[in-house]
């Protein structure tokens, strides 16, 4: 039979890895991203782990091992936790099975190993329709052609397209809120905060609220300030979506954490005045509902965030993301070599599986870190999982 045609909907991690992994086994397939072409040397980026059985696992698939292993750490596997007063209560080397990497870094290792024209920069897709009597699906964007495609893959994020057109559940809002801030220059400007955080991740909790850092590339500190509340709206009711950042920093250290410690205090100060980003991201984190599942759709199938969304609390996100791109590439490529439509049923089946796992881990960790005892319960979990094997 003839290839079917693929379409990617989402140059993230994980559409990025599937279309690696299909290029490595010469099948066609169409990648759409709604951003513009990456142009010159990323900025500071947050930075993520990998997982042996997931995030590493689909680089070596992709053949990309060897040119991973040259990429710069710039944030080590070092944890730190401490309470609000800035008392550190408990430390962690990492069991080195799990580096860390820039989200820049990995996009561009992704991005080396796929055909520049496979990749359709400044697509933003508006509407995914059936094609009568067909079996096809027709892809309308916002400028260009529409275009149609035996089977189209949801690797579109939150609030995916494609998900539309499978299931009507939407994220809901995880009761949790986000401002990430950047540090640049940390250990030379400001040396008693580099070492306050650590070369890895730190992170001080209590109060319904955390504090963390992640160091990554150009000597910087990526900071996120985790707020919990029931309402959606916490964020532009206290304040803090304010785009002025000395009226944002004030808010934030006279309300927000005005009893934390001095040196937490000036954490979150020189983020405001230090960052280097046009304007401050402040949002609301949301979730897709933990053991969520569809019926499937022939020909429409989603992985990472578009089919899973959860929240940032067990570094989960991306390297599920990948394994979905792994197990689905193998999907695909089975049902071609066999002369058949590809079925991606077995993959949605088994995605389900990992992804409730995953999800109800990362829906514990959050009720741990922003518990009332915190950041208490969240030490002894840490400890739990002991010292790593010799």
């Amino acid at each position: 039979m003839t290839q079917p045609r693929v379409a990617i909907i989402g140059a993230g991690p994980g559409g990025l890895t599937l279309a690696s992994l299909l290029q490595r086994s010469n099948l066609e397939y169409t990648v759409f991203e709604l951003r513009p072409k990456p142009n010159g040397p990323a900025g500071p980026s947050g930075s993520l782990d990998l997982h042996p059985d997931s995030g590493l696992l689909a680089i070596e698939a992709c053949g990309l091992t060897p040119e991973f292993g040259r990429l710069s750490i710039d944030c080590s596997e070092d944890l730190i936790l401490a309470d609000k007063h800035g008392r550190v209560q408990h430390t962690d080397e990492g069991s080195g099975e799990r580096p860390e990497v820039s989200r820049s870094d990995l996009s561009a290792l992704l991005l080396s190993s796929v055909p520049e024209d496979k990749i359709h920069w400044e697509h933003k897709l508006v509407e995914v329709t059936p094609v009568p009597e067909s079996g096809k699906w027709n892809l309308v964007f916002q400028s260009g052609p529409s275009q149609q495609f035996d089977l189209v893959i949801g690797a579109d994020g939150a609030w995916s397209k494609v998900r539309a057109r499978i299931t009507d559940v939407q994220p809901h809002y995880s009761s949790v809120n986000c401002i990430t801030l950047t540090i640049p220059h940390l250990s030379t400007k400001y040396p008693s905060l580099a070492t306050l955080v650590g070369k890895g991740s730190y992170q001080a909790c209590g109060d319904k609220k955390a504090i963390i850092s992640q160091r990554g590339s150009q000597d910087s500190a990526r900071i996120y300030l985790m707020l919990r509340d029931e309402s959606e709206s916490y964020l532009s009711t206290e304040g803090l979506t304010n785009p002025d950042r000395a009226a944002l920093k004030d808010r934030l250290l006279t309300s927000t954490f005005a009893d934390w410690s001095p040196i937490l205090k000036s954490l979150v100060a020189t983020a405001c005045d230090e960052d280097i980003e046009p304007t401050v991201s402040s949002k609301p984190l949301y979730m897709l509902p933990v053991g969520q599942t569809w019926s499937n759709v022939p020909g429409l199938t989603l992985l990472g965030d578009a089919a899973h969304l959860m929240t940032p609390f067990a570094g989960e996100g991306v390297n599920a993301a990948m394994l979905d791109a792994v197990e689905l590439a193998k999907c695909i490529i089975s049902g071609i070599e066999r002369s058949e439509t590809p079925s991606v049923q077995k993959y949605e089946k088994d995605m389900f599986e990992r992804a409730n796992e995953k999800s109800e881990e990362t829906w514990r960790n959050l009720g741990i870190i922003f518990a009332e005892d915190a950041p208490k319960t969240f030490v002894e979990l840490m400890k739990s999982y002991g010292p790593p094997p010799e």
